[in-house]
């Protein structure tokens, strides 16, 4: 490995004006304290330098693991896969011993790319110390011992922005570039500041399970192929959280890959416009819960790169507020279940809408689904008729006929400030869905209805319901 120049300091001056002869007469004992602590104040290749005085310098040096347990990445610009082979080296040499860090930063947008070179050794990694613009933030992990159980890397914490908080806040939030803790059960969480997210290319895979990232101004922003790209290098995924500010990438050159999670059961996409990308670029097998909030964009969004089935108008010609957006919406919902086909249990719609002909779509391929709640949509008289059992013909030429029910297992429905929908079309749906699924399907009925904020779910309508759903009937 090539590691540079060697960095001349007190300690290494000290020990060249000696001879190497006269130290080697010292017990072996003296010298591993010499070198330890040279490696502690010297420059960051002092091991190496030691290592390489004379045959005996160099055996004491391999066979002592407490002369590597220091870390130093000063702020030269070497290139990661330097920085990541002196960790490897290091760490490995300092085995089984635990190791600390230093890390002095040049290039704010290094950070994550070299934390993630000692992340595979987390049990090990006791302290860390970062240093950037005069400032450091110091992180100790030294609470657990090596004999306690191993530890989990749980959640990672990403904040998209300038490496200090630009707009003179004096919250503590705002002036950590990093930090890191654990919790009871040896979860590691880690928090990081980057004004963009690192290339695929310069970062280790991150083994956690929890993923949170944040843009917080316009100027620090994601776009679904660096995203998709980053999510690639998070295979353990079980969370993943994306909180925007409505960053409209416009038309994609091409497409980009697709980004297998399959551990993922939970995701979550806020305030962003790029839902359809991602979405529709994600493999998600295990997917249990989607969380959608905030994506209805009263303005029109830039076109999908390519052209799919249903992206033709919808045939129903609804009302919307949001036409763009629950195009986009509806399409990366669809382009999701149909590559994944995930066992969902969970939609939540928050301000996140669709066509009809999406609700329609989804609606008849999510056999799984228990909990469906959507707030402020523009869903129209045909959507809700969708809960409704379903007349089907049983047989070529036989009069007799069966049911089916969509969404067959779902126990909870929520509606919130829906102002299109009528409330007579509500009480028809859903009364005549629980008097077939009470008695064919007892244990899987709706058990609990909300309804809040519908100006045109009536008085009447609440009374005529609770006729058929009792106490299962929440209305405010």
């Amino acid at each position: 490995m090539s590691c540079g120049p060697l960095y001349k300091v007190d300690s290494t001056k000290c020990l060249a004006a000696v001879s190497p002869t006269s130290l080697s007469n010292l017990p072996a004992e003296l010298l591993i304290e010499i070198f330890v602590t040279s490696s502690r104040v010297g420059g960051p290749f002092t091991p190496l330098a030691l290592a390489r005085v004379c045959q005996l310098w160099r055996e004491i040096c391999i066979s002592s693991p407490r002369i590597w347990q220091l870390i130093i990445v000063n702020k030269s610009w070497r290139s990661i896969s330097s920085i990541r082979a002196q960790a490897e080296l290091w760490i490995a040499r300092s085995a089984p011993l635990p190791f600390d860090v230093d890390v002095e930063l040049a290039d704010f947008e290094r950070l994550l790319p070299i934390m993630s070179c000692f992340l595979p050794h987390i049990a090990r990694w006791m302290e860390c110390k970062i240093s950037f613009d005069g400032r450091t933030t110091h992180t100790c992990l030294s609470d657990l011992t090596l004999s306690a159980p191993r530890r989990i890397l749980h959640h990672l914490d990403v904040r998209l922005k300038a490496p200090f908080d630009e707009d003179g806040s004096s919250d503590d939030d705002d002036s950590v570039f990093f930090s890191c803790g654990t919790s009871s059960f040896r979860h590691v969480s880690m928090k990081i500041a980057a004004s963009n997210l690192p290339s695929a290319d310069f970062i280790n895979p991150l083994l956690f399970t929890s993923l949170d990232i944040t843009e917080t101004s316009f100027t620090h922003t994601v776009r679904s192929p660096e995203l998709l790209g980053f999510l690639g290098r998070c295979p353990n995924l079980e969370h993943f959280y994306l909180h925007g500010v409505s960053f409209e990438e416009g038309i994609l050159d091409t497409s980009p890959p697709v980004v297998a999670l399959p551990r993922l059961h939970t995701l979550l996409l806020d305030l962003v416009c790029i839902q359809r990308t991602v979405l529709s670029h994600l493999y998600l097998p295990a997917l249990r819960e989607l969380h959608l909030r905030h994506l209805n964009m009263d303005f029109s969004l830039d076109g999908y790169h390519n052209e799919e089935e249903g992206d033709s108008e919808d045939e129903a010609h609804d009302f919307s507020q949001s036409p763009s957006s629950d195009h986009h919406t509806g399409m990366g919902i669809r382009k999701l279940i149909s590559r994944s086909r995930p066992p969902l249990e969970i939609l939540d719609m928050d301000l996140s809408d669709m066509r009809t002909k999406d609700f329609i779509w989804v609606f008849d391929r999510l056999p799984h689904l228990k909990q469906f709640s959507i707030v402020g949509s523009d869903m129209s008289n045909e959507v809700v008729r969708l809960f409704k059992p379903v007349p089907i013909a049983s047989g070529v030429g036989s009069n007799d006929e069966g049911v089916r029910v969509r969404l067959p297992q779902l126990s909870a429905l929520k509606l919130f400030g829906c102002q299109q929908f009528s409330g007579k079309e509500l009480v028809e749906a859903l009364s005549a869905r629980v008097h077939y699924t009470d008695r064919a399907t007892p244990n899987e009925t709706l058990t609990n209805v909300v309804i809040s904020g519908c100006n045109r779910f009536l008085s009447s309508h609440r009374h005529e319901l609770s006729w058929h759903l009792h106490d299962r009937l929440h209305v405010s």
